[in-house]
């Protein structure tokens, strides 16, 4: 949700720039389970309050081995890289709250923006993040697609990706909010990321 909780800010105060990771606008990825719709008629439900979002394979992770450790960690300790091991319907409300609050006045967020989803999250649809895209206002904004991960996508397979594009997409943007730069900007680290992966306002 952190990506949800930026765009409410960006509506509201005046960013350099926002970057925007797996932004969930709605829950409606391949794994979400089919009933989730019944969430929407939850003040009328009186089991409601007793529902509980539990984590489950793939834990928002493709790669085998990070998964595998994740189990574990969500087994032993109840917590991991991924997140808790289960969202209490409270918490599930009030990211549900968010959502609609940052949807409401997307077309505010005018600062350059950068976003980055899975093309497969299993967790929220790809279309979450387009739709913000073509929504803000910003005249500076960059979509990047990764074709190798899941929903979690800083720990996934392209986290180097994620991180390094997002470093130059921040110095870039400090840089142009400066009077003299203050950051050397490295190139785009993938040819073919850039060639088939990215697309520019």
């Amino acid at each position: 949700m952190g990506s949800t909780l930026t765009m409410a800010l960006a509506q509201r105060e005046p960013l350099t720039s926002i970057v925007l990771l797996s932004t969930a606008l709605a829950y409606d990825g391949w794994a979400i389970p089919w009933y989730s719709f019944l969430l929407n008629f939850s003040s009328w439900l009186p089991f409601a309050s007793r529902y509980r979002y539990a984590e489950a394979e793939p834990f928002g992770i493709k790669n085998p081995e990070m998964r595998a450790m994740v189990k574990r960690a969500m087994q032993k300790d109840h917590i991991s890289e991924s997140g808790a091991d289960y969202l209490p319907f409270k918490y599930v409300s009030e990211g549900r709250a968010l959502i609609k609050e940052a949807r409401k006045n997307v077309s505010l967020i005018d600062c350059p923006a950068l976003f980055i989803h899975a093309a497969d999250d299993e967790t929220v649809h790809m279309r979450n993040a387009e739709w913000a895209y073509s929504n803000i206002r910003s005249a500076t904004k960059e979509f990047i697609y990764l074709g190798d991960s899941y929903h979690m996508i800083t720990v996934d397979n392209e986290r180097e990706t994620v991180n390094q594009e997002t470093v130059r997409f921040l110095k870039k943007t400090v840089n142009d909010a400066l009077d003299t730069p203050a950051f050397d900007v490295a190139p785009i680290q993938s040819p073919e990321l850039r060639r088939m992966l990215r697309k520019r306002a």
